[in-house]
C-alpha cells in the first residue's frame, strides 16, 4: 500500500550555528579564491557585505533568511565565507520539506526524501537516501558533495563539490540550471530543456547517439532520444501521448532502477 511521505518542517529539524567574527578582508579574499562560476551569473560581494553590515545576522540560518532573492552564486559566496567555521551535523529520520529559506553550517543527512519549496544552503555535505526534488523558484547550494538516490530539479542548484545520483537525474525548464563544479555521476540523465553541468559528467546508461546536451544526456525533447528512452526505461515510465513518447517523471523517480 502506498504511503505519502511524512515531511518535517526544516526549522524544527535543523540546528543553527552562531556566526564567528570575520577578518576585515575575509569577504574579498573569499571572493578571489572562489573565482567565477562556469554556468551561473556573477555573485555580488557588495550585496552580501551590505546585508552583513545592515542586518547583522548572528546565525548562518539568519544570514540565509536575510538574503531572499539572492542569486545562487551569492549564496555560494556566503557559504564559502564560513567554510572554516565550526560545523555541526544534522540527521533527519524520514523525509524533509524545506518551506522557508534555510541555512545549515554543517553536514545534512536526510534518511527519506528531500523536497525544496524554498532555498537551502548547506556548508558541508548533503546526503539524501531518497529523492531530492526542488521547485522552479528555489535554490540549492552545497559547499561539499551531494549524494542521493534520484534527483528531479527545475530550480537552480550550485554544488561546489561533486554530485552522485544513484539512479535517475531529471532536469526540466530552461530558466535555471544544475551546476556541479566537481564530478557528476548518475545512472541515467534526462534533460527536458534544462542545462546540467558537471566536469566531468558521466552516466552509466547513455544515448547511443550524442544529442544537444552531449553524449551522456538523453534529451527528452529530441525525437531520436525520446524513441530510445521508450526502449531503455522500464515498462510504464514512458507513455505515448498523441503518438509522442513522454516520460512520466514521477515513475522515473520512483523506480529502482528505472531502466530495463
Amino acid at each position: 500500500m502506498f504511503r505519502a511521505p511524512c515531511y518535517h518542517r526544516a526549522f524544527m529539524s535543523l540546528p543553527d550555528s552562531v556566526l564567528p567574527p570575520l577578518a576585515p578582508d575575509a569577504l574579498s579574499l573569499t571572493a578571489n579564491a572562489l573565482g567565477e562560476f562556469p554556468v551561473g551569473p556573477s555573485y555580488s560581494p557588495a550585496w552580501l557585505q551590505s546585508v552583513l553590515d545592515e542586518k547583522k545576522p548572528t546565525t548562518f540560518d539568519g544570514l540565509v533568511k536575510a538574503l531572499p532573492g539572492s542569486r545562487s552564486s551569492t549564496l555560494a559566496l556566503a557559504a564559502s565565507l564560513y567554510k572554516d567555521a565550526p560545523r555541526t551535523a544534522a540527521t533527519v529520520e524520514g523525509s524533509l520539506s524545506v518551506t522557508e529559506p534555510t541555512g545549515l553550517l554543517g553536514d545534512l543527512h536526510v534518511k527519506g526524501d528531500l523536497n525544496l519549496q524554498a532555498s537551502l544552503v548547506v556548508v558541508g555535505t548533503l546526503t539524501v537516501e531518497g529523492v531530492l526534488t526542488d521547485g522552479a523558484e528555489t535554490k540549492l547550494v552545497v559547499l561539499g558533495d551531494v549524494r542521493c538516490r534520484a534527483l528531479n530539479t527545475s530550480g537552480w542548484m550550485t554544488i561546489l563539490g561533486g554530485l552522485a545520483v544513484e539512479h535517475a537525474l531529471h532536469g526540466r525548464y530552461n530558466d535555471d540550471s544544475l551546476e556541479v563544479l566537481g564530478a557528476l555521476t548518475a545512472g541515467i540523465i534526462v534533460s527536458n530543456d534544462h542545462l546540467i553541468y558537471g566536469k566531468p559528467k558521466t552516466a552509466a546508461h547513455k544515448p547511443s547517439e550524442s544529442g544537444p546536451w552531449g553524449p551522456d544526456v538523453f534529451d527528452a525533447r529530441w525525437g531520436a532520444h525520446k524513441a530510445e528512452l521508450s526502449k531503455v526505461l522500464a515498462e510504464g515510465i514512458v507513455s505515448i501521448v498523441d503518438e509522442d513518447p513522454v516520460v512520466d517523471v514521477a515513475k522515473l523517480m520512483a523506480a529502482r532502477p528505472p531502466w530495463k
